[in-house]
């Protein structure tokens, strides 16, 4: 080795090297990430307990908790990283954070179904300033060499809280009632706040990136916002109803309109020329299916097994995060799919997933049977799930340009949650209200979720089986 050798090997060492206040935003920042996956989780298993407290709302009205949330978070992902582009990261981070545990306290004390329901709307505001922000003021801390490490544990830090916040949810239950479980993130972000403007490194903005498409978003919102209310509604209403119909007819033309409307002005919402990308196109396609499926099981199987079985809030929690702690099968499996592509991935971990689904279509009923098959169609779906989870991600964005990463993301998340809260309106729709709840009612919601995991097999069949080629190769086709 030269001089010239020996003088630059420690300079790339120094270049790989992560400061002490890197690690430290890394641990603030999945803490805030684990603390709203975790939160979401732990509402589905306190959602029978809410239909108690308020017997006299439908449950139709009672879904907005989860749906709104949804819908809030997703309406309002890119308007909030666009926001953050304009007055900060840091700043909107810590402004999500504050907006998160004070509607936290609101939403644990909410005297009606009303104020409860507009509070979730308000925290999904405030989880979309939390998410929209986190990676942007994550990954400048760490050089190239180390970020994969670093996604990776903000990614676990997101598959932790879903598998602990059932359980927790659920002891909060046992112990207390249903509403200590929207505290149990409070603590975590009054010491987010004390240390977060110490520790967070505030990226240079970029204003001219900071445009916000207002009517774009409000027509986008309200056309989700009136699908589902049309969906949840159906069975109340009367599919055939004039307000059913006008519902569903009015989000068909607002989102027609807000499709016009990301072709036409120069920041839109979503780029719409990014689904000329093939793998972008299929892979979102594909998670249209499984996020709809992922979303409906989430928010039925405590409810299966409390109102149904009279299983504890603790059985019906752990059920919930048992399913979680197997689709940690994630990360190897993510790891082979780098490898050796995405499709296989894909088609296999979804039909393992719907035939966990088809176990319980026909086997479980009102007869409570956990080990000998509700168990073996938990796992099953669980480790489906997993293979999936992570992979179709990866498959959407591979290959892209790194020029567009950022908004593809955004899209493709906007996508994963909006879709999801169509899923649980479709869900609610099918269980009908509380007096006709049925294992025959579920089933059906099993069936559904069945399929969705099914479409998204067939969807991913198009997907090229080879990785991309590497950088410097001939570029790859974007259209079909």
């Amino acid at each position: 080795m030269s001089a010239d050798d020996d003088a630059a090997a420690p300079s790339q060492s120094h270049t790989d090297r992560v400061d002490r206040r890197a690690w430290q935003s890394l641990t603030l920042i999945s803490a805030a990430t684990c603390v709203i996956v975790l939160d979401m989780m732990a509402a589905n298993v306190a959602f029978p307990f809410i239909e108690h407290q308020f017997p006299d709302t439908p449950r139709s009205t009672l879904a907005w908790i989860s749906s709104g949330y949804a819908i809030a978070s997703a309406a309002l992902l890119m308007v909030a990283g666009r926001l953050s582009d304009r007055h900060g990261r840091r700043t909107v981070f810590l402004a999500g954070i504050a907006l998160y545990s004070a509607v936290s306290v609101v939403t644990a004390l909410a005297p009606t179904a009303g104020v409860l329901i507009a509070a979730r709307v308000v925290q999904g505001a405030g989880a979309a300033m939390i998410t929209s922000t986190a990676i942007a003021l994550l990954l400048p801390g760490f050089p190239m060499a180390r970020r994969g490490l670093a996604i990776g544990i903000w990614g676990t830090a997101s598959s932790a809280g879903a598998a602990a916040g059932p359980t927790l949810g659920a002891l909060a239950i046992e112990a207390f009632s249903w509403r200590p479980v929207f505290l149990i993130n409070v603590p975590i972000g009054i010491v987010s706040l004390l240390v977060g403007r110490r520790v967070l490194n505030e990226p240079a903005r970029s204003p001219a990136d900071g445009r916000i498409d207002l009517p774009g978003t409000v027509l986008g919102t309200v056309a989700i916002a009136l699908l589902t209310l049309g969906i949840l509604q159906g069975p109340r209403w009367g599919w055939s109803s004039g307000a059913v119909a006008g519902s569903l007819v009015a989000a068909a033309v607002l989102s027609a309109l807000f499709g016009w409307r990301c072709t036409r002005t120069a920041a839109p919402l979503v780029d719409l020329g990014l689904f000329r990308h093939r793998r972008f196109a299929l892979a979102n396609l594909s998670q249209a299916g499984t996020q709809l499926a992922i979303m409906a099981w989430f928010f039925t199987t405590p409810l299966f097994l409390i109102n149904v079985w009279g299983y504890s809030a603790l059985v019906g929690g752990s059920a919930v995060a048992v399913g979680m702690i197997v689709s940690f099968v994630s990360i190897p499996v993510g790891q082979y799919s780098d490898r050796h592509g995405y499709r296989g991935v894909l088609v296999v971990g979804g039909l393992v997933a719907t035939s966990g689904m088809a176990v319980w279509v026909l086997f479980v009923d009102a007869n409570p049977a956990f080990w000998s098959a509700y168990l073996v169609g938990l796992l099953l779906f669980g480790v489906g799930a997993g293979m999936v989870g992570i992979v179709v991600t990866n498959a959407a964005l591979t290959g892209l340009d790194e020029s567009v990463l950022a908004s593809a993301n955004a899209a493709f998340q906007t996508i994963r949650k909006l879709v999801g809260a169509i899923g649980v309106a479709i869900a609610v729709a099918l269980l009908g209200d509380r007096s006709t709840e049925s294992a025959a009612s579920f089933r059906r919601v099993w069936i559904l979720i069945g399929i969705g995991y099914l479409f998204s097999v067939l969807a991913i069949l198009p997907y090229p089986a080879r990785l991309p080629r590497p950088a410097g190769s001939a570029p790859e086709r974007t259209g079909r």
